[in-house]
C-alpha cells in the first residue's frame, strides 16, 4: 500500500494562499493616503493615524488570536477573522469622515486581520513541522511578499480606473472568496486530528526545557515574559515593526513627492515585496545552520543601508535602490519568530508567545506609521524620520546579538 501523503503540505499551501491575500490587504494603505487627501483635504498625519490605530488594535488582538488558535484551531479562527475583515473593508469603502475611517479601518479591519496574520499561520505550521520549520514558515510567509507584488499594483490600477471606494469593496470580496473556503476545507489545528502525524513528531511536545513550567503554566508564562531573552526579542521586533510600517505607509507618498507617478510608486512597493521572498528564504535557510539570532541581526543591515541612502539623496536611482534594499529584508524576520520562540520555550504555548511578540512588533508598527506622517506634517520632509530609522536599525542589531540562544536548563536561568 502506498504511503499516505503528509497532510502538512496541504497546510503549507493553504497558509501561503491566505497570507498572499493578507499581504495585499495589510500593506496597501499607502495607496489610500493621497486619494483621501484629494477628496477630503485631510492631513497625512491624520490619515496615517488610522493605520496607527489599525496597528494598535491588531497588536492588542495578537495575544488573543494566539489563545484562540490554541483553543479552537485555525479553521474556526481564520474563517471568522475573514468575515470580520471583509466587513471592515466594505465599510472602509464607504468612509466619509475621519472618525469613520478610524472605526472601519482602524478597529474593525484590524480585528479581522489579526486572526489571519503571520503569527497565527506560523504557529499553525510549527505544530506540523519540526524539521526545517523556519524554512517552511518562510515558504508560507513568502505568500505575503507575493501578495504585495501582485495586489498592490492591482489596487493602484483599479483605484486609477474606478476610484478608491470601488477598489476597497472589490478587495473585501476577493479576501472572502479566497480565505474562507481554504480555512473551512484545508486547515486543521494539529496533526492529531484525523490520525495525521507531524513531520518530526512534534505534536503535543514542548521541545523540552522551558515548555515544562514549574509552579504551573500561568507563573511559567509570566517568568518567560519578563525574562532577559524575551525582552531582547521584544525590543528587536518592536524596532522591526516601527521600520516596516513607517516604510510601507509612507513610501508611496514619499516617492510621488519626489516626482514618481502614483502607479510607478505602487509598482515599486510591489517589487520590494517580491524581492522580500529571496530575502526571507535566504535568512530562513541561514538560520537552520547558524541559529536564529545571527540572521535576525543581519536583517537590519539592508535597512541601515536603505535609510543611509535616503538621507544622502532623494533621486530616482537612490529611491529604487533604497526601496529594494528594504524590500529584501522586509519579511526576513517573520519566519524566525515562531522558530526562535519554539527553540527557547517549547511548543506548548507557542501561539500565545508568538502572538505576544507580534503584538510588540505591531505596537512598534503603530508608532512608525504615525511618526512618518507626523514628522512630514511638522517638517514637510521625511529626512528626520529616515535618520531615526537608521539609528533604530543599529540598536536592533545590538539587541539581536545579545539574545542568549541556547535554552537554559530551567525557567529560573532565563
Amino acid at each position: 500500500m502506498a504511503e499516505k501523503k503528509f497532510y502538512g503540505w496541504n497546510i503549507l499551501i493553504g497558509s501561503f494562499l491566505i497570507l498572499l491575500i493578507d499581504g495585499g490587504v495589510r500593506f496597501s494603505f499607502g495607496i489610500l493616503i493621497k486619494p483621501l487627501v484629494s477628496d477630503f483635504a485631510w492631513e497625512r498625519g491624520a490619515i496615517s493615524l488610522a493605520y496607527t490605530l489599525n496597528m494598535l488594535v491588531f497588536a492588542c488582538c495578537q495575544p488573543l488570536s494566539g489563545k484562540l488558535l490554541d483553543r479552537f484551531g485555525p479553521k474556526i479562527l481564520f474563517s471568522i477573522s475573514a468575515l470580520i475583515t471583509t466587513a471592515g473593508l466594505m465599510l472602509t469603502s464607504q468612509t466619509t469622515s475621519l472618525s469613520e475611517l478610524y472605526l472601519y479601518y482602524g478597529v474593525i479591519t484590524a480585528a479581522g486581520t489579526s486572526g489571519i496574520s503571520i503569527s497565527v499561520v506560523s504557529s499553525t505550521l510549527s505544530r506540523w513541522f519540526k524539521n526545517l520549520r523556519v524554512f517552511v514558515s518562510g515558504l508560507a510567509i513568502s505568500g505575503t511578499a507575493l501578495g504585495q507584488f501582485l495586489i498592490i499594483p492591482l489596487i493602484a490600477l483599479l483605484t486609477g480606473k474606478f476610484g478608491w471606494r470601488w477598489t476597497w469593496f472589490i478587495l473585501a470580496i476577493l479576501l472572502s472568496l479566497i480565505v474562507i473556503p481554504i480555512s473551512l476545507v484545508v486547515m486543521k489545528r494539529e496533526p492529531s486530528e484525523e490520525g495525521e502525524k507531524a513531520s518530526g513528531a512534534i505534536a503535543g511536545q514542548t521541545a523540552g526545557g522551558e515548555g515544562n513550567f514549574p509552579g504551573g503554566r500561568s507563573s511559567g508564562l509570566y517568568l518567560v515574559l519578563v525574562s532577559r531573552n524575551f525582552l531582547l526579542v521584544g525590543a528587536t521586533y518592536f524596532i522591526c515593526g516601527f521600520q516596516d510600517f513607517f516604510f510601507v505607509t509612507q513610501l508611496i507618498p514619499f516617492a510621488t513627492d519626489q516626482g514618481l507617478p502614483a502607479q510607478e510608486a505602487s509598482n515599486l512597493q510591489g517589487l520590494a515585496g517580491l524581492l522580500s521572498i529571496p530575502g526571507l528564504l535566504l535568512f530562513a535557510a541561514v538560520s537552520e545552520k547558524f541559529g536564529r539570532k545571527i540572521p535576525l541581526a543581519l536583517t537590519f543591515l539592508p535597512r541601515l543601508l536603505c535609510f543611509a541612502l535616503l538621507i544622502l539623496s532623494n533621486g530616482r536611482a537612490r529611491i529604487y535602490t533604497a526601496t529594494l534594499l528594504f524590500g529584501f529584508s522586509l519579511m526576513a524576520s517573520a519566519p524566525l519568530t515562531a522558530a526562535l520562540v519554539g527553540d527557547l520555550y517549547g511548543f506548548q504555548d507557542i501561539g500565545t508567545l508568538t502572538g505576544t511578540i507580534f503584538w510588540i512588533h505591531h505596537l512598534g508598527g503603530a508608532l512608525g506609521a504615525y511618526a512618518g506622517g507626523f514628522i512630514y506634517d511638522l517638517t514637510r520632509s521625511y529626512t528626520a524620520a529616515f535618520v531615526l530609522a537608521l539609528i533604530l536599525a543599529l540598536l536592533a542589531a545590538l539587541t539581536s546579538f545579545s539574545i542568549r540562544e541556547k535554552r537554559a536548563e530551567s525557567i529560573h536561568s532565563l
